[in-house]
């Protein structure tokens, strides 16, 4: 019997189960993987929605959640507001919308139609960002649009914000 109940990258081992807790999820040993679903699904780009990670040689989830890289569109007017106030306001839903920051962005008329947005001018800039996935909600919406929907305003960080205004 081992009396240090702490395991792997601060996981805390559960006695009567025998699994590892991980603050927000459970852990098990013996599979290899997590009792539950990872709350992003596919997007954190583990090959399982049981995983621990893709690879233990790169990565570690200490938490059993990770953060996830998104995309907001705006318009000249919006970016100039959030870039000097570094915060994504929440507009509709009391949410902050957006998809993920990955390859190379959609053009304006390209985003305006893929994201059935009605005015093409909220697509001319972009700003990628870093947002804990425990604010975001993955879904598809009335519209049949897959995007994520982080509930209240977003605090950006100097440091991993990338701001991209477009000419035109």
């Amino acid at each position: 019997m081992n009396d240090c109940p702490f395991r792997y990258q601060g996981q805390y081992e559960d006695e009567e189960t025998g699994l590892y807790y991980n603050r927000f999820r459970y852990y098990d040993p013996n599979t290899g993987g997590y009792i539950s679903r990872d709350p992003i699904r596919l997007e954190g780009e583990n090959p399982t929605l049981y995983g621990y990670v893709s690879d233990t040689n790169m990565w570690v989830d200490i938490l059993g959640l990770d953060v996830i890289r998104l995309r907001h569109y705006t318009s000249n007017k919006g970016l100039q507001g959030i870039e000097e106030s570094m915060t994504i306001k929440a507009g509709d839903q009391n949410a902050v919308f957006a998809v993920k920051a990955k390859g190379k962005p959609f053009s304006m008329a390209d985003a305006a139609k893929k994201y059935k947005i009605s005015t093409p001018n909220h697509t001319r800039n972009y700003i990628d960002f870093d947002i804990d996935d425990s604010r975001i909600e993955f879904r598809k919406n009335d519209l049949g649009v897959e995007e994520y929907k982080i509930k209240r305003d977003v605090e950006l960080d100097h440091k991993t914000t990338k701001f991209v205004k477009r000419c035109r």
